[in-house]
C-alpha cells in the first residue's frame, strides 16, 4: 500500500510538472525512423502514379485566384490559400463547387483581416484556425467557412497550429530572434491568455533556420502536428508533451552539401544559389500520408521527389529533369493528402497543351483561359 501510495505521489507531480509554468520541450531520440535516399532516377523512366485524376474549381465571383499558397483536403472539403493575389483562404467541395471566401473583408475590426497569411485545420474540434500576422489575431471558422470566434496574439503567427486542449503552437520566423526581449525558442506554445507555457527547439545562431509546421492524417485521431525545419534532415512531432524527431533523412550518395556547410552559411541567398547549381539538400517541404511520406530536396530544377512507403520502407527519389512548363515537372510537386490516401498538387505552370495530354476531356470545356488552377490527384505505388 505504501508503494501505491508512493507510486500516486510521483505521478502527480510529473502531471502537474507538464501542466503548470513554462516547460522545455523534451528532445528524445526514440523512435526515430531513417529514410535512406536511394539512387536518383529520371522522372520519365517511372511509373509510381495511380488513379490520376483532376478537379476544376468553379470560377463566379468571389471564387477567383492566382496563386496556391497552401491546399489542405478534409472531410470532402477543399481548402485553398492564395497569400499573393487573393489574400483569402477559399473553400470547394471535393467536386470543385466553390462554397465560401474567408478573408475578403480587408480590415483592423471585428471579423476583418489586415491579411491572411496562413491557415490550418483544428482536426479535434472540426475548425479553421485562419492567421492574420499583420492583425496579430486568428479568426476560428466552422469547416464551411461560418465565424466562430477571434483569438489575439501578441506572437507572431506565421506558422500556427492548435492542439487538442486548445493551446497554440507557434513556429517563429528567423527574423523574430533578434528583437530584444524575445525567447530564443523556434517552437513556442501559448495558451488563450496569450500565456507562454512551454519553448522548445532553442536558437543556435543559424540565420537560415526556418521552420513550417504542418498537418498530417493521424491529426484526425490525436491532433498531433509535424514540422521540418529548411535545412535540417529531420522532421519532427509535436504535442502539448514533447517534441520528438520522428523521421531521419540519410541521403546517401546524393548528399551534397555538408551539414556544416549549411550550419555556417551567414546567408540564405548563397546557399539557395548552391542549391540552384545542383547542390542538394532538405528543404523542409514534406506531406504525409497514411500509407507514404513525401519529401522535396533541392529546389527547381535541380529538385528531387522523395516518397517513402512507410509500410515496406521502400523509396524512391525521382530527379526534375523536365522543363517547368511540361507537366511532369507539376505532378511530382505535392501540397497536401487526404485521408483516402490521395496525394494532392496544382498545374501552376504547366502549358494547357501539356495538360489536355493528360486529361483529353478537359478541351471540351468553354473555356480555360480565365479558370482557375486545375488541380489534381494521385496514389503512389512503389
Amino acid at each position: 500500500m505504501k508503494e501505491m501510495r508512493f507510486l500516486i505521489a510521483i505521478l502527480a507531480i510529473v502531471f502537474n510538472g507538464c501542466g503548470n509554468g513554462k516547460k522545455q520541450m523534451v528532445d528524445k531520440n526514440d523512435g526515430v525512423k531513417t529514410i535512406l535516399i536511394p539512387e536518383v532516377v529520371e522522372v520519365k523512366d517511372v511509373d509510381i502514379i495511380r488513379d490520376l485524376n483532376y478537379v476544376i474549381l468553379e470560377a463566379k465571383e468571389n471564387s477567383f485566384f492566382g496563386h496556391v499558397s497552401k491546399m489542405r483536403v478534409y472531410q470532402d472539403r477543399i481548402y485553398i490559400l492564395d497569400d499573393r493575389h487573393a489574400k483569402s483562404l477559399l473553400i470547394y467541395t471535393i467536386e470543385g463547387k466553390h462554397i465560401a471566401t474567408v478573408g475578403g473583408k480587408k480590415g483592423r475590426g471585428p471579423r476583418e483581416f489586415v491579411s491572411v497569411t496562413n491557415f490550418e485545420i483544428d482536426y479535434v474540434n472540426n475548425q479553421l484556425v485562419v492567421m492574420d500576422n499583420f492583425g496579430r489575431k486568428f479568426m476560428i471558422y466552422d469547416l464551411d467557412g461560418n465565424f466562430v470566434k477571434q483569438i489575439n496574439s501578441d506572437i507572431p503567427v506565421f506558422d500556427a497550429a492548435l492542439l487538442p486542449n486548445g493551446y497554440i503552437v507557434h513556429a517563429k520566423p528567423t527574423w523574430e530572434y533578434k528583437i530584444p526581449g524575445q525567447s530564443n525558442c523556434q517552437i513556442i506554445i501559448a495558451n488563450e491568455n496569450k500565456q507562454v507555457v512551454k519553448e522548445g527547439f532553442e536558437y543556435d545562431d543559424n540565420e537560415n533556420l526556418n521552420i513550417h509546421i504542418y498537418d498530417i492524417i493521424t491529426s484526425q485521431l490525436d491532433g498531433g502536428l509535424n514540422f521540418a525545419p529548411k535545412f535540417r534532415d529531420t522532421i519532427y512531432s509535436i504535442s502539448f508533451e514533447s517534441i520528438l524527431p520522428k523521421y531521419a533523412i540519410n541521403f546517401g550518395n546524393n548528399r551534397k552539401i555538408s551539414k556544416n556547410t549549411i550550419d555556417n552559411f551567414g546567408s540564405a541567398f548563397e546557399l539557395y544559389d548552391l542549391l540552384k547549381n545542383g547542390n542538394t539538400c532538405f528543404m523542409g517541404n514534406h506531406v504525409e500520408s497514411k500509407d507514404f511520406l513525401y519529401l522535396l530536396l533541392g529546389r527547381h530544377h535541380n529538385s528531387i521527389f522523395v516518397f517513402y512507403d512507410k509500410q515496406t520502407n521502400n523509396t524512391i527519389a525521382i530527379a526534375n529533369k523536365a522543363k517547368v512548363d511540361e507537366y511532369e515537372f507539376e505532378l511530382y510537386t505535392v501540397l497536401c493528402s487526404d485521408s483516402e490516401g490521395y496525394f494532392y498538387g496544382v498545374f501552376n505552370f504547366a502549358d494547357m497543351d501539356e495538360i489536355i495530354k493528360l486529361f483529353p476531356e478537359i478541351e471540351k470545356l468553354d473555356t480555360v483561359e480565365d479558370m482557375n488552377p486545375i488541380l489534381f490527384r494521385y496514389k503512389v505505388k512503389i
